[in-house]
């Protein structure tokens, strides 16, 4: 982690115009590792399945099946698929990628079934959460999260993964409707008793959540996890525990 006022600049990005009043972050894969859990998840449930695809293809499919690559999950929030069609749709795109037949329609409620309490049992934060949100208490900022999952649902997995913490939540059925439509930004402003303005919104998906924010008036702000990360962005984070840092050295643009 950079240590150097010089190496982290002062904002990130951020407008200085006003302070930040408070902050509001996504969940899955900014927060929650989910990615890592999707993965771990899909390999136990298919072992048995899979025991002839050589390791590297097996690997290929379940970064897939966690990435998404059916595009079920956006079908999912348009209401065209429930949340079990949107996962059937994926784990039959991962058997036919790996070429071997997948479960019958009977038994793919089972498949999901024993896959989400295998996958509950792997959510954990990414190690820099507990920092960052530190940081943001010794500085008297309230915080809380908006979140393209149903609000019960993201409820238990910041439960599940020790972000009790985290009190305010906004999920996709809370007002209505997902990111991003600017009623989930404004409610969770309104839980923090925030000004749209001066609240900070972080997440990992560049139209979702940064674009999303900023159509809703907020502030948005890009987290990339990527280990290849490239894009050297003022507008860019690549982990919290080094926007943790900034933010304690640059605590004047932060509070009412």
């Amino acid at each position: 982690m950079e240590n150097t006022k010089d190496a982290l600049g002062p904002t990130h990005g951020i407008s200085t115009a006003t302070r930040i009043e408070g902050v509001l972050f996504d969940i899955d894969d900014t927060l929650v590792d989910l990615n890592s859990a999707a993965i771990q998840g899909f390999h136990q449930l298919t072992g048995g399945d899979f025991g002839e695809i050589p390791a590297s293809r097996r690997e290929e499919v379940a970064r897939d099946y966690a990435n998404d690559g059916a595009g079920a999950y956006e079908r999912y929030m348009t209401g065209e698929l429930t949340f079990l069609g949107q996962r059937v749709e994926r784990i039959r795109r991962a058997y036919g990628l790996a070429g071997v037949q997948a479960p019958p329609a009977e038994a793919m409620g089972d498949w999901s079934t024993r896959y989400e309490d295998v996958v509950q049992s792997l959510w954990a934060p990414f190690p820099d959460v507990h920092e960052c949100l530190d940081a943001l208490d010794e500085l008297s900022i309230p915080y809380g999260a908006v979140s393209n999952n149903v609000e019960s649902y993201q409820r238990n997995k910041l439960k599940l993964s020790g972000l009790h913490r985290i009190d305010v939540l906004v999920g996709s059925d809370t007002v209505g409707a997902p990111k991003p439509d600017p009623r989930p930004f404004h409610e969770g402003c309104r839980l923090l008793g925030s000004s749209h303005g001066a609240t900070l919104y972080v997440g990992d998906n560049p139209v979702n959540d940064v674009q999303g924010a900023a159509n809703a008036g907020l502030q948005g702000l890009l987290l990339d996890r990527a280990a290849d990360h490239k894009t050297q962005s003022a507008g860019i984070l690549s982990n919290l525990g080094t926007f943790a840092t900034e933010m304690r050295m640059n605590s004047g643009m932060w509070g009412r």
